[in-house]
């Protein structure tokens, strides 16, 4: 059975309508005149609210309701996307981050789980290209929010892509899910403690943090640091798109290699990338230098982002997958919004270098961690069930 288009291009759909903010953020706050911390406010809605769509919602398609969520997660969406062009105060911008959060929270744990259950031996593949897609769409809504911002004003990207959310919802509702699987009824909740106290789980859950804690930081002050250094807003698009280029290769070839040599290996080469960029970025004068190091850092978080998911797929039988998926996503987005939080102040206050050492610190611990729980275990599954 192959992975439906549909999910793809949904998915593509979904994080251009989430990433169009990341270029734009710095233009927003310059028409209403909020406050740098209300940056890390608004990028911090996003991941609390994200979390608890993969720690609640998230499970639901373990249970014969995949393509409700699919479906309800687009709509929340397209009203949390139109919102940002309505939007007119701090708080607007930050529920209508909360609603799109939210949706993906459901939306991406279940893409995952259809994808690797089609083939648990071929996962890191299959998940390595879902990676490549969801990220391609987070850096091509920054070139399409800039594109139109520059043509029509700031309103139009959300309009934009809010349409195009909606034509996602015919492809989607066409898509034959096969293996809805009803799980037991006292397992339901259950699940997760089951799955957070096997080690290997629960080292992909701290490799979840650790791999998306930059990506919080990123949210809350790139554009703010890349305009600080002299860059247009246009090139603040531009530096996210080639940030994308190396990931989705990366993240799509990658997947062979991934389920030849184990997660864990691949995850350790990607830690050992992304740690020292993140490390030396505050330091940095030129936009262009930094953009071209974000393009060596995408190589390791195109390695490690779908070994952290492969590492779950190891560690969850069949009828578990969108839960721990959702997991390792709710960790992930946990350590994205406190990142967020901690990142506008600290940028505002101590200044760039001191904000990138102690995000690079985190990414450090937390990786460390991970590997030690989830090394040399015993994988609850290699290959998929006939």
């Amino acid at each position: 059975m192959r992975v439906p288009r549909s999910l793809y291009l949904a998915m593509f759909s979904f994080t251009a309508s989430i990433g169009v903010i990341f270029g734009l953020i710095a233009s927003l706050q310059d028409d209403l005149g909020f406050a740098n911390s209300a940056l890390g406010l608004i990028a911090a809605a996003s991941f609390f609210a994200s979390f608890l769509g993969q720690l609640f919602l998230a499970p639901l398609a373990d249970r014969g309701k995949t393509k409700t969520l699919l479906l309800f997660s687009i709509i929340l969406a397209v009203f949390g996307t139109l919102w940002f062009a309505l939007a007119s105060s701090v708080w607007e911008l930050t529920m209508a981050r909360a609603l799109t959060g939210l949706g993906f929270g459901a939306f991406a744990p279940a893409a995952r789980a259809i994808v690797s259950n089609i083939d648990a031996s071929r996962a890191g593949e299959r998940l390595g290209r879902l990676a490549a897609i969801e990220t391609s769409g987070f850096v091509t809504g920054p070139v399409i929010g800039a594109a139109l911002n520059e043509i029509w004003g700031l309103d139009a990207p959300f309009i934009f892509l809010s349409a195009f959310l909606i034509c996602m919802l015919p492809g989607l509702i066409k898509i034959n899910i096969s293996a809805e699987n009803e799980i037991p009824q006292d397992s339901r909740l259950s699940a997760a403690k089951v799955i957070v106290k096997r080690k290997e789980a629960a080292g992909a859950i701290l490799l979840g943090a650790a791999m998306f804690f930059p990506a919080g930081m990123y949210e809350a002050i790139w554009a703010r640091f890349m305009e600080d250094l002299g860059a247009s807003t246009l090139f603040v698009g531009i530096s996210l798109t080639m940030y994308g280029i190396p990931f989705a290769f990366t993240a799509s070839t990658a997947g062979k290699f991934i389920d030849r040599i184990g997660p864990w290996r691949a995850a350790i080469f990607g830690i050992s990338v992304i740690i020292p960029m993140t490390f030396i970025y505050g330091f940095l004068t030129s936009p262009w230098l930094l953009m071209g190091l974000a393009m060596v850092e995408a190589i390791g978080q195109g390695v490690g982002a779908p070994a952290c998911q492969a590492a779950m797929v190891k560690a969850t039988r069949e009828h578990e997958r969108a839960t721990g998926q959702g997991m390792v996503g709710a960790a992930s987005t946990l350590g994205g919004g406190i990142a967020a939080l901690i990142a506008a102040p600290l940028y505002a206050g101590p200044g760039p270098e001191e904000t990138f050492i102690i995000v690079a610190c985190v990414v450090a611990v937390l990786g460390a961690a991970a590997i030690r729980l989830g090394r040399d275990q015993t994988p609850i599954v290699s290959v998929a069930r006939p």
